[in-house]
């Protein structure tokens, strides 16, 4: 991963505790917010069976005051039943799952995947009522049940502790865009019982550094991607608001309370910013007992998974989003000219092969030098096996992809499950940090961040790191044959069965059998950076 975002988990810890100590010393409530995706996406976590054996646990350390449940708790069953038994129930009431359900398969019955809410007190005084709502997600496997936001919100429960609770501030967080209409549809329920009390929304997902205004009394932020950031959120005005609503309620619509004044910050996840930050660079005081013990157990067990052993060295950089996609720079370009054809296709088959992945299978980039399983998790941490429908026509078969690409469900399958958010969120009271400094004349690139608020948010000044979006699918070049009546073989991967059968059925007026099983089983979207690296970069090293 990129230097600028070099933190562990431990380091995390230590920031954690040594920022509390500073808050206290300042008598501010500082509340530590996680929104989701605690799984998919680096080697220390997915390597395991289940995945986060070893990561979840470090998690556990971590003393989070609210977590929300993500959507890459949910694609795999295995996954959802270890959050359930064994994540869940260590955070006491403080983690949370509005509108997401475990359901038992046996019996069919389902019940909240965590607390629907949390009312709590923080050490000075400051009541807090939270929230967790997951976006209207429908990619989650058989063991669980999420709910629309418009939905749970009739649901009596929300009523019941929004008018059973007297709280300083509303803490609606959740892995949901802070722009996304979830939000703003939970946001004007609770407007409706208080129409100007403190709300301070902490959301995800996007893998966007970003803070909105609502109204004069409600922010958000999110906090980028991949525990790659620290949002710090603080709000100058609560207790004033308090004393307002006490002393007026909520009936008087000619006294309305002042506008609260909303400060936010963007961390680069790493130790410089957290020494600068809580020990005010005073690097002998930073490090904590249990953040070392954490970073050596990741150094030991990152050996012991051998994750950090080389499969091979990339030869070059492959970027993501920072070129242009049909750049030999580009991942999908890597991807649909090198690695599918040589670790995907079939040369014992009849029929040449057309594959096709969908963009959102590839998450992160490729840097020159040493390539390794960590890397591959990153890059490509699903398991998903390839499927291919056999002797397709090629007149048809040469129009999937562009048919793909403008199917008005395609944004379906970009894959929002290729996002894991780490957003590791600080949600302060009065409570304002100031800017990092930084040599201007050699900024390096990373984030350059316009929100709400302007562009003063990024603790770090870089420069800006173009973009460039991809289509919604990928796929290798259309093999040479006779004529367009000859056959071929249309290989995908199951994430992408559905779409690729409907598009394949308007093209031919033919329901074709998928067969489950493409050339090597072993192969998937994410082996197949194995198999590629060991084969072909080898010898690069």
């Amino acid at each position: 991963m990129e230097e600028s975002y070099n933190g562990d988990f431990g380091d995390f810890y230590s920031f954690v505790t040594r920022m509390k100590e500073k808050a206290k010393k300042k008598r501010k409530d500082l509340f530590i917010v996680d929104t989701g995706d605690t799984h998919d996406g680096n080697g220390f976590s997915d390597v395991t069976n289940p995945s986060g054996k070893i990561s979840q646990p470090m998690l556990q350390k971590i003393p989070y005051d609210i977590l929300a449940i993500g959507n890459h708790e949910l694609y795999v069953d295995e996954i959802t039943e270890s959050v359930y038994n064994d994540f869940m129930p260590s955070w006491k009431g403080r983690y949370l799952s509005s509108n997401v359900y475990f359901k038992d398969i046996n019996n069919n019955k389902t019940i909240p995947l965590g607390d629907k809410y949390a009312f709590f007190e923080g050490e000075f005084g400051t009541r807090v009522l939270a929230f967790g709502f997951l976006f209207d997600f429908t990619g989650n496997g058989d063991n669980s049940v999420v709910h629309t936001v418009e939905d749970e919100i009739l649901e009596p429960w929300f009523t019941e502790a929004l008018t059973s609770h007297t709280p300083d501030i509303i803490a609606l967080t959740g892995h949901t865009g802070i722009r996304f209409d979830e939000f703003n549809v939970a946001l004007k329920a609770i407007r409706k019982h208080f129409p100007y009390i403190p709300i301070a929304v902490l959301g995800g997902h996007l893998h966007v550094r970003d803070f909105a205004i609502y109204d004069g009394w409600a922010a958000g932020i999110a906090s980028g991607r991949y525990l790659e950031s620290i949002g710090f959120f603080s709000i100058k005005g609560v207790k004033k608001s308090t004393k307002f609503i006490a002393k007026h309620g909520y009936n008087d619509t000619n006294t309305l309370p002042n506008n609260l004044t909303f400060h936010r910050r963007y961390l680069d996840q790493n130790r410089k910013t957290y020494i600068y930050h809580s020990v005010e660079n005073k690097e002998k005081k930073f490090d904590t007992t249990v953040g070392k013990e954490m970073t050596q157990n990741i150094t030991y067990w990152r050996s012991e998974l051998g994750i950090s052993q080389a499969l091979g060295c990339s030869p070059q950089d492959y970027y993501l989003s920072s070129v242009e996609p049909t750049s030999n720079s580009s991942i999908y370009t890597l991807t649909a000219q090198e690695v599918l054809p040589k670790t995907v296709a079939d040369p014992n088959r009849p029929y040449p092969a057309h594959i096709i992945l969908n963009s959102g299978a590839l998450r992160y980039d490729i840097y020159k030098g040493n390539f390794t399983l960590d890397n591959v998790y990153q890059v490509s941490p699903f398991i998903d096996h390839f499927y291919y429908m056999a002797g397709v026509p090629y007149d048809a078969a040469s129009q999937v992809l562009d048919r793909l690409n403008g199917d008005t469900n395609k944004n379906n399958f970009r894959r929002k499950r290729s996002i894991r958010n780490d957003y590791e969120q600080q949600l302060g009271l009065t409570y304002n940090i100031p800017m990092l400094p930084r040599d201007t004349n050699s900024l390096t690139p990373g984030y350059t961040t316009t929100d709400d608020l302007g562009s003063n948010g990024d603790d770090t000044k870089h420069s800006k790191i173009p973009y460039f979006d991809a289509e919604a699918f990928v796929g290798t070049d259309l093999p040479k044959v006779a004529n367009e009546t000859s056959l071929i073989d249309l290989v995908f991967v199951d994430f992408v069965e559905s779409i690729v059968e409907s598009v394949v059925y308007d093209l031919t007026g033919k329901n074709y059998t998928v067969e489950t099983t493409y050339g090597n089983p072993n192969i998937t979207s994410s082996t197949m950076w194995v198999e590629f690296a060991k084969t072909h970069w080898a010898g690069n090293c």
